[in-house]
């Protein structure tokens, strides 16, 4: 059996590279995608591009060839005020949480259709559900798309074997919750009094419901929103 191609974005760190990690203990071929060089057992090639541009964006599915798998995890949180939200910033936001994902299952759906099987998997957030964190209208606003991207996906390429879902995940221990942390040093402790469980996720956490989406197990699956939020919005 020839081995399955899973396409990770954003794995350089944090939950990426945790998707990268468990993909490859199922023993498939894992290519990283991340504007930051890195490197990892576990990943079998990393391609560097920017997934903010359109041209870089296809440059990836160039590079990447044959893909089944397709993760779209990279994301970058600019957190101010919509008040005063800088357009640029606005832009470039959308480009890599929403336009980037498009463009990445846009291309690589039809191939995946024409061989009968794969899976698109979505990492949202919770902000989707919420409207998010006072200063994230944007990156929330994205996320909210990605998930309507996913059921159109769903939607059009499961008569052809194709899957396509989200993960809405809540409070995960990332460099990006590192970054609202300092910005807000009491936030940790206001948000975890409001999870049941009472913690922070670890970003493995998110990293095994990924590999059950994107495995034959999960054939019946499809257009579906999953929150890995330890109980924080319950919907």
């Amino acid at each position: 059996m020839t081995t399955r191609t899973a396409l990770v974005t954003g794995t350089a760190q944090g939950i990426g590279r945790a998707i990268a990690r468990e993909l490859a203990t199922f023993g498939l071929r894992v290519v990283g995608v991340d504007i930051r060089p890195h490197t990892d057992p576990a990943i079998d090639e990393v391609i560097v591009g920017d997934l903010s541009r359109i041209d870089e964006c296809l440059r990836v599915v160039s590079e990447a060839a044959e893909v089944d798998i397709l993760v779209n995890n990279a994301a970058v949180l600019v957190q101010e005020p919509f008040e005063t939200f800088d357009m640029d910033d606005y832009d470039h936001v959308m480009a890599v949480n929403l336009r980037a994902p498009f463009l990445l299952a846009r291309e690589l759906g039809p191939s995946m259709a024409a061989r009968g099987w794969g899976r698109i998997v979505n990492i949202s957030s919770i902000g989707a559900r919420t409207g998010g964190l006072a200063d994230s209208s944007v990156y929330s606003a994205a996320k909210a798309g990605l998930v309507a991207f996913t059921k159109n996906f769903a939607r059009n390429l499961g008569p052809r074997g194709v899957t396509a879902n989200a993960i809405t995940p809540g409070a995960i221990l990332t460099p990006m919750a590192a970054g609202i942390f300092e910005r807000d040093p009491s936030i940790e402790a206001r948000i975890t009094a409001d999870i049941p469980l009472r913690r922070f996720a670890k970003p493995a956490e998110v990293a095994t419901v990924v590999a059950y989406l994107a495995s034959d197990d999960a054939a019946y699956i499809n257009g579906a929103t999953i929150d890995v939020n330890g109980g924080w919005v319950m919907t």
